[in-house]
């Protein structure tokens, strides 16, 4: 039982039943900033976390494609550091390609960036965030390349994306890593815990176990693959609350190891 669920330009994505009322902007987990994020050392804590929190948020628009009608893009820039980037090329995909890392602020710029390398970096706007080039220069263009950051309240779901990373099941603890990162998401398979999971054939957890018990070596062994995935709150895996999950519905493929850092 999840979180409510937001706008979403997927097809396959449905309404999804409460279970805790807490937001993806305040997850209990952080994750280390970037070394070259600029922020005065003297500065005290209030101070820090009020200048984050003029970055963090929901942006959301659709930009301009060379070869399609436009690409729906979605951004969670997260207070624990960490982004989740959704993007779909219209008249082109039925499933939107999901991007999970961290972000930090560098020269007025937000930068979306992996344990790798910096993948975007975006302006503040008046009116929300500007998508850059690859160099981290304006686009050149007529079109808005804007992402529009909503007001309101954020709810505490992410629709479902196709995800690159690496499951691991050991102990009875299932967990997903997405590629090149750092952090494990507890993860289940969808069918238990969604309404979408019921209504459109989402695999179950003992599905998931089986498929992977019947992939690895032996237990413990990351599974690289690439699933069609959403994030949500679920049940604690200690205590009493809620912990984020990655809910996988639908495993696409196997990749080989080197296709996941």
């Amino acid at each position: 039982m999840i979180g409510k669920g937001l706008p979403s330009d997927s097809p396959n994505f449905g309404p999804m039943r409460v279970f805790h009322p807490l937001c993806l902007l305040l997850l209990l987990s952080a994750c280390t900033p970037s070394t070259n994020e600029k922020q005065d050392p003297s500065a005290g804590d209030e101070q820090v976390v009020n200048e984050r929190s003029q970055w963090t948020g929901y942006y959301d628009g659709t930009l301009p494609c060379a070869d399609c009608s436009g690409v729906t893009t979605q951004l969670w820039v997260r207070s624990d550091s960490t982004f989740v980037l959704r993007r779909r090329y219209l008249d082109r995909d039925t499933l939107a390609f999901g991007t999970v890392g961290n972000w930090a602020v560098a020269n007025g710029h937000l930068e979306l960036y992996d344990q790798l390398h910096v993948i975007r970096r975006l302006q503040p706007t008046a009116k929300g965030l500007l998508w850059l080039d690859e160099d981290g220069a304006p686009i050149v263009s007529n079109a808005d390349h804007t992402l529009a950051r909503l007001g309101g309240e954020v709810a505490d779901e992410i629709p479902r994306m196709r995800l690159s990373g690496s499951f691991t099941y050991y102990a009875d603890a299932l967990s997903f890593r997405p590629c090149a990162m750092a952090r494990n998401w507890p993860s289940a398979g969808g069918r238990e815990w969604t309404d979408e999971g019921e209504v459109l054939g989402s695999m179950g957890t003992a599905e998931l176990q089986e498929r992977y018990l019947g992939t690895v070596a032996k237990g413990g062994d990351p599974w690289a693959m690439e699933v069609e995935c959403s994030l949500a709150m679920g049940p604690a895996m200690e205590g009493d609350g809620a912990d984020e999950y990655l809910f996988i519905h639908r495993v696409i493929r196997t990749l080989d190891p080197g296709q996941c850092p």
